[in-house]
């Protein structure tokens, strides 16, 4: 298929998601009625000032009269829910909060650009940790304001390569072995914490256990030289399409040279779930800044399921996707948090888990930007010319059939 008819399928589909998505959570202020669980009655109002105060101000209109409202039960034995719209949401931003989770996320960053650092001096090369961490932000910026098919580890790899020439598969193989870690990683995060729910979380529990199992049978296979004799691993990587083959072999050298450095891999595993244990608190701040009502644990459980899926290449950054899976757990596992308090606990709460979401990625390509700025002050920057030969050549050994080196 053409690379360019790929990308605007892609970029359809995440806009079918994203309409979809926003056509099923509320925008406006509702002050929602109910007798034994069914609704009476319904009115859309403005609220003003804090939507989670007691009582709520409002108006039923721009000019209308200020009035209140008290939740729960009514003189009349009904029962009163107050459910914010999406915007209500970010315009009762707690700022302290949100600068936390902000910060939390360019820890993160830093942390996974140390860790890219550890594999990059393993593999020879005398690249400073300020200029891996120069390159990582670039990749984030590629990663989240740059559409297209080009992702942000490309071109970081790019850059390093330019940095350090005659080192081309060995880059490649880290920035492949940075990735695979940092999905381990918060994958073993996810597995690790779900055990203290498994009652509630059955679901998820069995879904991440199930992957560990996978790559950890792969991994197996991939280490002993009598069982990939067994299974004919070179012949089947041969038989696979080219671009998925080309990545696997890439993997599987990958595996050989970093079997002799066991320290790295396991303080790089270790140093990553510690990673996404920030990533997760700072997801959990923004959520806190915006009144989700979701306790922390259970982000733990949810936002590394969401993540994994996210970074699967549909659409840019995760978006669409990202908004979709937030609408569905949240709504989904955060309904019992509200269900004495609001009439439609999952629609709410899948409204208040979109309105995290999108503000979530709209904060993160604000960072993002900080690589834009790398990028206009590169001296050596990587062209458009660079990114096309270097696919062309991946796609000249996928056509070819040209064997990585392995063991």
């Amino acid at each position: 298929m053409n690379k360019s008819l790929a990308t605007v399928l892609k970029l359809a589909f995440v806009a079918a998601l994203m309409y979809f998505v926003f056509r099923s959570i509320h925008f406006e202020d509702r002050l929602v009625t109910y007798r034994a669980g069914a609704v009476v009655a319904e009115q859309v109002v403005e609220i003003q000032g804090p939507w989670n105060a007691e009582p709520v101000q409002y108006r039923r209109a721009a000019d209308a009269e200020l009035q209140s409202a008290t939740r729960g039960l009514q003189s009349d034995g009904t029962e009163l829910a107050i459910e914010p719209g999406f915007l209500t949401y970010w315009h009762n931003l707690d700022v302290g909060l949100f600068v936390l989770g902000a910060f939390c996320y360019f820890l993160t960053v830093l942390i996974a650009g140390t860790r890219w650092w550890w594999l990059l001096r393993v593999n020879g090369t005398d690249v400073s940790l300020l200029e891996t961490l120069r390159f990582t932000w670039i990749g984030v910026f590629f990663n989240t304001v740059v559409p297209g098919a080009t992702g942000g580890d490309l071109v970081k790899a790019l850059y390093i390569m330019k940095r350090c020439p005659g080192h081309r598969v060995p880059v490649l193989v880290s920035v492949v072995v940075d990735r695979v870690l940092g999905l381990a990683s918060l994958a073993l995060l996810g597995a690790f914490v779900v055990l203290f729910a498994l009652d509630r979380f059955a679901e998820i529990a069995l879904g991440i256990w199930g992957v560990i199992a996978g790559v950890g049978l792969l991994g197996i296979v991939a280490f002993s030289k009598r069982l990939r004799r067994l299974v004919r691993l070179k012949w089947l990587l041969d038989r696979l399409p080219g671009k998925v083959s080309h990545l696997l072999k890439l993997v599987d050298q990958a595996v050989f040279f970093y079997r002799n450095h066991t320290g790295t891999i396991v303080a790089s595993l270790l140093t990553g779930i510690v990673n996404h244990v920030v990533s997760v608190l700072s997801v959990a701040c923004i959520g806190d800044a915006l009144g989700i009502g979701m306790p922390w644990f259970e982000y733990f459980v949810l936002i590394p399921v969401i993540n994994i899926v996210s970074a699967l290449p549909i659409g840019p950054n995760g978006w669409g996707v990202g908004e979709a899976l937030y609408k569905l757990l949240f709504g989904k596992y955060g309904a019992t948090h509200l269900a004495a308090t609001v009439a439609d606990p999952v629609g709410a709460m899948g409204t208040r888990g979109v309105a995290l979401s999108v503000l979530y990625r709209l904060h993160l390509t604000f960072w993002s930007l900080l690589g834009g700025v790398f990028v206009l002050f590169e001296r050596d920057k990587v062209t458009k010319a660079d990114i096309d030969r270097e696919v062309a050549l991946e796609h000249r050994e996928d056509q070819t059939g040209r064997d990585l080196p392995s063991s």
